[in-house]
């Protein structure tokens, strides 16, 4: 007997893995001089190939999925650095989505819902775009369509300009390898955002340079793939003070105790059935693949009364 189980829980302040492995990923935090704008730039590399690999992504749903990583990254740096948020990118017609799932120590996994008889969760007219997020007072959910020709970072825009008044200029991408088979050599990001109380004079500065600055993948290729470099290249010259930095990287939230509480959630006559017998339910974790062989006593103490 197999299935599967999808830990896919609102966004909340605490969820979060135990001990978080070190990797070259990574968020960094620059503030302007003049307190105008602030800068987040983040590198996704490892953790996106991380996901790309669980969820067996290809082609130009890899691409996607990779930079709806990195932009999930980013919306919870510059909106709830402390919460979780999940950012749903759905494909037309609800044929297919992407769910990214970044949380507030860096671990940041993802989701690939292919359309039936379909390899590629395709990204155009009649996408919509869903964030959630946690916050002091709750969970903030907000639904966006991706303006007609634009891509994720488009989408991601918008979202932050419409639905959080944010005036902001955001950008994501990767560096692939020259046969264009889609292996990621770098992936990243960046968003510069207006401060409350600044003109709007600065950020169009920062617009128009950013404009004439090559794309992300070539950005993170002179960068070498590092966040350090990547800041230093959008700022060069510019007078700023660095916040801070921190890691990012795959993971997931799954383990046996969240198996048998989504099979707790089943109405009772379908545990009374999968009791049945001394099959071992066999379960993988829709986020990292990871098997879990649930046995039927396990079930049975579900059963009983709490």
């Amino acid at each position: 007997m197999s299935g599967s189980v999808r830990e896919n829980a609102p966004p909340d302040p605490d969820g979060s893995a135990d001990e978080p492995p070190v990797t070259r990923d990574r968020v960094v935090r620059a503030l302007a001089d003049d307190d105008t704008f602030r800068v987040i730039v983040a590198v996704t590399t490892e953790t996106a190939r991380g996901a790309i690999a669980a969820q067996q992504a290809t082609g130009a749903t890899a691409r996607h999925f990779a930079e709806l990583l990195t932009g999930a990254v980013l919306v919870r740096e510059t909106m709830s650095p402390h919460h979780r948020v999940q950012v749903v990118l759905k494909g037309a017609g609800g044929r297919g989505s992407l769910v990214a799932d970044a949380h507030p120590d860096g671990m940041t996994r993802g989701l690939v819902k292919r359309p039936d008889g379909d390899d590629d969760v395709t990204f155009g007219p009649g996408n919509s775009l869903l964030v959630m997020r946690g916050g002091a007072q709750g969970m903030y959910r907000s639904v966006t369509a991706p303006p007609e020709g634009g891509g994720v970072a488009e989408a991601l825009m918008l979202y932050l300009q419409s639905s959080e008044e944010i005036i902001s200029v955001i950008a994501v991408g990767t560096h692939e390898a020259e046969d264009g088979d889609h292996a990621w050599i770098h992936c990243g990001g960046y968003v510069v955002q207006l401060l409350p109380g600044a003109a709007r004079g600065p950020l169009m500065v920062m617009t128009e340079r950013l404009a004439a600055m090559p794309s992300v993948g070539e950005l993170l290729a002179n960068a070498g793939g590092n966040a350090d470099e990547l800041l230093a290249e959008l700022l060069y010259l510019m007078p700023h003070a660095k916040l801070g930095d921190s890691n990012v990287h795959h993971g997931c939230l799954c383990d046996e105790r969240a198996v048998l509480a989504s099979l707790a959630t089943l109405p009772r006559e379908d545990l009374i059935e999968l009791t049945i017998g001394d099959d071992v339910l066999e379960i993988a974790c829709d986020y990292c693949t990871k098997d879990y062989a649930i046995r039927s006593t396990q079930l049975q103490g579900l059963l009983a009364p709490s």
